[in-house]
């Protein structure tokens, strides 16, 4: 019966996750599903950011903001559950580990969004006081990893979604 009910589950995420309708533009993707405008560029900063610094996340983010970048002057950085929405979107187009082009920021690109790494991304979610959850778009999957290290930075605006 548990073995019956966690198969149900990983459907219903599988069948909610491939359900994410996309509308492309020609600066942003709206998430229709989840209400989130994502930028299409995912590398929008060029090199992978620090969380504190000079050259940091939240200045980007306010230079995106300050400028009404696409006409939106509330860019942020995504939750971990953001993240993890998107990642699973990406896996239910045909995810499979040992095959590279199926690999979450492959299939992102796929879906339209540009300059998508296979790097870790930051999210807004704080693990610990040093740490910070990441997202890995190569593997898919969201860790927490040191605050310390550059990361990429995907920004979204929008509600967040429920934890």
């Amino acid at each position: 019966m548990k073995r019956i009910l966690t198969l149900i589950a990983c459907l219903i995420l599988t069948a909610c996750a491939a359900q994410h309708s996309l509308v492309l533009k020609e600066t942003t993707v709206l998430d229709q599903t989840t209400g989130l405008v994502w930028a299409k560029n995912a590398n929008m900063p060029g090199k992978p950011l620090e969380w504190r610094g000079d050259d940091n996340v939240y200045a980007f983010i306010l230079k995106l903001n300050s400028g009404n970048y696409a006409g939106y002057a509330d860019w942020r950085v995504p939750t971990k559950n953001e993240m993890e929405s998107l990642i699973r979107y990406a896996k239910s187009l045909g995810y499979v580990a040992d095959r590279y082009e199926t690999w979450p920021y492959q299939k992102l690109r796929q879906a339209g969004f540009s300059d998508v790494r296979d790097y870790d991304y930051w999210t807004s979610t704080r693990k610990s006081p040093q740490e910070m959850w990441v997202a890995d778009l190569a593997k898919g999957e969201v860790q927490p990893k040191p605050e310390n290290k550059p990361y990429c930075l995907w920004p979204v605006r929008g509600s967040s979604l429920k934890p």
